[in-house]
Formats: C-alpha cells, structure tokens, sequence
C-alpha cells in the first residue's frame, strides 16, 4: 500500500497533467497551501515541514486572530515560516501557485462545498478533513455529483479522509474483507476517551447537556457524530451489496462523577458522552454496523473490526486512533498520491485501488 509512504510522483495516471503537476513530477517537490488552521491544519502544517518533498506556498485561515500572523507562529512551531496568513480564499483559487490544497475547515459539507468548488474549478487537486466528504454519495448525492463534475472538468481531484469514517470503519475493514473468500457483514465499534480528543470531538458529545435536552437535540440532528450512515453505505458498495434500509440511534451516556475539562464542567447526571450505532440492512439481516462510544474517561478505548465471513476476521486496535493527529498524518501521507489521482471525487478506497473491494463508480 504506497500511497502510505513518500511515494514519487513520476506515476501514470487517467488525467492529463497540468503545468503545476507536470513541474511538480520533474522536481519532486509538491507546492501545497493550507486552508483552514484549527487543530488538524496546524499539525498537518508541522508535518509538512518537516518534509522534503513538499513546499507549502500559503495558507488561509478565517479567524482573525490568526490573520497577518506568520504561518510559523500561528502552527506553534517556535520559527517564522515567511508565509503570511490571509483571511482571502481567493488567494488559493488565483494567487497561489499549489498542486494540492489542504482543506480543515468543517466536518459539515453543507459549509465545506461552497469553499471547495472554486479551488476544484482552478484545477487544484484537493485532500479535505470533512467528515461528511468521505463518501457523500449517500447522504449529499446533489453535492457530491457537482463537486464530482467541477473536479472532473478542470482536472483536479478531491478526496476525503479521517480516523473514522475514510480509515477504521471504511478502508482498513474493507482491506481485512478483502482476505476472505466470502465476506456476510462487517461490523465496526470505536470506544473513544472523549478526555483524550479535541474540543470538536466534545462539542459533538453535547457534554454538560441533561438528559432531556441531549434527547431533543438528537431528534433535530444537533448533536452526534457525523457520516456513521456515510461509511456503512461506503463499506456495503464497496462490497457490491445493495443494503434495502438504513437506520441510526443515538443515545446519551450520563457522568457518574463530576468532571471538569478545559472547556466545560460536567456534573454528576448531566450528558458526559453517547453511544451511536449505524446499521445497514439486507432484508431483516444486519449486514453492516458502525458503532460509536465516545465519553470522557471511557474504560478500555479501542477500535474493534469483525468480517464475518470465510474465514471470519477480526481486528482491534487498543487505545483506539487519535482523532486530529491521525487525520492530519493520513492528509499528508495522501499528498503525492492525490497529486497523481485520477480526476473526480475519490475516496480513501479508491486510494488503495483493488485491495479494498470493487471499484465501480459510486450510486447515482
């Protein structure tokens, strides 16, 4: 699986190459721009200088606090970068001479879209930490098509990635299926320390809310995880199953002591994390299932994986997988090979080609 590694960009691929990629080939050396500087940009920025490989040519960011600010600064690296941060997208879309931007706004599409197309239209190729980009094919089919199409058109690739939806409950169960002779379902659980993940990951907990407010805020679709349906539709099309309903449950996990973080105080009985299951069926038969527990000071956090199938499988992780630093190592380890990717809306999957499943075009 090269596209993990330093891999060189002298590669075949489907799409003509443009003037930046084709310079990008002969010096081996990527110009990559940062959009976006929460906690996953700014350590995909210290993970980029530390590379040979890859010159980071600007970066853009909306708070203020950071704008006018050495890149160096704002990444807390203790050095200047000479990159100044510019509050202005459109310094990415016409100003900025990059292969591949690198997107950390947003785990929603709904936001995340509308600043994509104008960097895909410009043709440049695209790697984003939206969840719900993983494989909006789904949940966002209008979306997706557009984005699919402004890549296609210009030449460009888009692709997602994450710990969860785009590696755990995706790409890494669909490579563990890919040893079995027949594969029935697949089942993916992840046990998260919520004391040990970002603010992001917190906020989605609804941490601090009661009962009651935590139940009606699930109802509206306020609190949770996002793209769990996401990765059971990415898993059974991969798998070439056509799965004839979906379902999703959400359920609060209430504190039996208090707790205090940086960010809130959470009394004993308030919301202190959930529980969120996606299942996919084939007729009354469970065929996938993505379940999530993710709350502060979660006894034996892990990512487990079970492909029951001949032979059955079974993977786990202990500790579980680091939300922010793992994403932002997988955007980095995908640069060169979405440099050279075929154009188009792509996936993790699609990354690793034959070794997870089929590689048909996704629904329409």
């Amino acid at each position: 699986m090269d596209w993990l590694g330093r891999r060189e960009a002298k590669v075949e691929t489907e799409r003509v190459p443009g003037e930046q990629e084709a310079d990008a080939r002969q010096t081996g050396r990527l110009r990559t721009a940062l959009y976006g500087l929460d906690g996953v940009g700014k350590q995909v920025v210290a993970l980029l200088v530390r590379r040979s490989d890859v010159q980071i040519v600007a970066a853009v960011d909306a708070d203020p606090l950071n704008v006018g600010k050495d890149l160096g600064e704002v990444a807390g690296l203790g050095h200047r970068l000479g990159i100044a941060v510019s509050y202005d997208p459109g310094l990415l879309v016409s100003g900025a001479k990059a292969d591949v931007v690198m997107h950390a706004t947003s785990p929603y599409l709904s936001v995340a879209w509308s600043q994509l197309l104008p960097l895909l239209a410009s043709g440049k190729s695209t790697i984003s930490a939206c969840d719900e980009l993983v494989y909006p094919w789904a949940s966002h089919p209008d979306m997706a098509s557009r984005l699919d199409a402004t890549a296609k058109k210009a030449g460009a690739a888009l692709v997602a990635v994450g710990p969860s939806a785009g590696v755990v409950s995706d790409s890494l169960s669909l490579f563990l299926a890919s040893a079995c002779a027949e594969v029935e379902a697949l089942s993916v659980s992840r046990v998260i320390d919520l004391v040990r993940e970002p603010t992001a990951d917190r906020a989605a907990a609804a941490l601090g809310m009661t009962v009651d407010a935590f139940r009606e805020a699930a109802d509206d679709g306020a609190v949770g995880f996002v793209a769990l349906l996401d990765s059971v539709a990415l898993m059974a099309a991969r798998q070439g199953w056509r799965l004839d309903r979906f379902a999703e449950t959400i359920e609060p996990i209430q504190a039996t002591r208090r707790w205090e973080t940086e960010a809130k105080i959470v009394e004993r009985g308030r919301v202190a994390g959930l529980r969120q299951v996606a299942r996919g069926y084939s007729g009354d038969a469970e065929t996938v299932k993505v379940e999530l527990v993710a709350c502060l000071g979660a006894t034996d956090p892990h990512d487990a994986i079970v492909v029951r199938g001949r032979p059955p499988i079974s993977a786990r992780i202990e500790r579980s997988i680091p939300s922010h630093m793992a994403t932002a190592a997988l955007m980095v380890h995908v640069l060169h090979a979405v440099a050279t990717a075929r154009s188009g809306l792509i996936s993790v999957a699609d990354l690793l080609g034959t070794y997870v499943g089929r590689t048909e075009s996704p629904p329409t």
